[in-house]
């Protein structure tokens, strides 16, 4: 299942950055949407998307530590920031659909991108909700995250 938490993570880690790359001067998402500029508006969901996929790698690590016996706290902690990132995107999505600009090609491509990961991770803290309400040792005895890295075949003797 954490196998399953990692591969969520990457479908928004690998957006384009042409796609993905926000402003960080863009310091209140309310100015920039009265702006009714299609470009600020993506750089608003944007910025959220950027959030939420550091909540989410935050919690592929919490559970990687969890599963190699750390504590479940930590997976429950970084599950609340990430349900709260969600929330961010979620609203900023609804102020930028509800905008001038929501008809833009461009805007409507950023809202698409946006519910496509939002959709991606809620999958994933629905995941992280159904291993944590399991039992104690539920996160131990989950299978861990594959690194990417395979290992050496064994060496055969003569």
């Amino acid at each position: 299942m954490f196998a399953c938490g990692a591969a969520l993570v990457l479908p928004i880690l690998a957006v384009p950055d042409a796609i993905l790359a926000a402003d960080s001067s863009t310091l209140s998402d309310e100015r920039a949407l009265s702006d009714e500029n299609s470009e600020a508006a993506c750089n608003s969901i944007k910025t959220a998307l950027h959030a939420l996929a550091a909540a989410e790698h935050d919690e592929a690590l919490a559970l990687d530590l969890a599963a190699e016996g750390g504590s479940a706290v930590i997976v429950e902690a970084r599950l609340s920031g990430l349900l709260d990132r969600a929330q961010d995107l979620r609203a900023m999505l609804k102020r930028v659909r509800q905008s001038a600009v929501a008809r833009d090609p461009m805007v409507d491509q950023c809202t698409r991108m946006g519910f496509r990961a939002l959709v991606v991770s809620e999958k994933l803290s629905s995941d992280v909700e159904t291993v944590l309400s399991g039992s104690a040792d539920s996160i131990a005895n989950a299978p861990a995250l594959k690194s990417g890295r395979s290992e050496p075949a064994p060496r055969r003797l003569p």
